[in-house]
């Protein structure tokens, strides 16, 4: 695949499971079950797209990653009608706690990491939120 391919396929899935963290109006941040879909389907759907986006973040190289946060920067959240099911998935996950952890734990353990292995968050960094008073 492709550089642009990647950053592109890379920039969609991080887009969607970054979709939780954004604010969207009080319609896509209800119920899931008002989509049709039972919690429990919603829970496993939600955990594999945030373990296929956490893959995609793993295997990027450290350019994508770097031109996929710039990316971010400059993208600003849609209105609730323009998401995909699955975006209105994630964004559900603001005020469903459970579902928030999930998309926390796996797609920011993976895209930690991969700021680790690429140098960009480094151990000064980090150390200097202990060192607030």
């Amino acid at each position: 695949m492709s550089t642009s391919k990647s950053l592109v396929s890379l920039g969609s899935c991080v887009f969607v499971a970054l979709t939780a963290a954004l604010p969207f109006s009080a319609q896509a941040q209800g119920n899931p079950s008002q989509l049709g879909i039972p919690e429990e389907t919603t829970f496993a759907i939600i955990t594999r797209m945030s373990d296929t986006v956490a893959a995609r973040i793993s295997a990027s190289s450290c350019d994508d990653t770097r031109n996929l946060l710039k990316a971010m920067r400059k993208s600003k959240g849609g209105k609730t009608s323009e998401l995909s099911l699955e975006g209105q998935l994630l964004a559900s996950a603001q005020t469903q706690p459970k579902l928030k952890q999930v998309v926390a734990n796996r797609v920011g353990t993976a895209l930690a990491l991969k700021l680790m292995d690429c140098n960009m968050m480094n151990p000064d960094t980090l150390g200097a939120l202990f060192d607030q008073r």
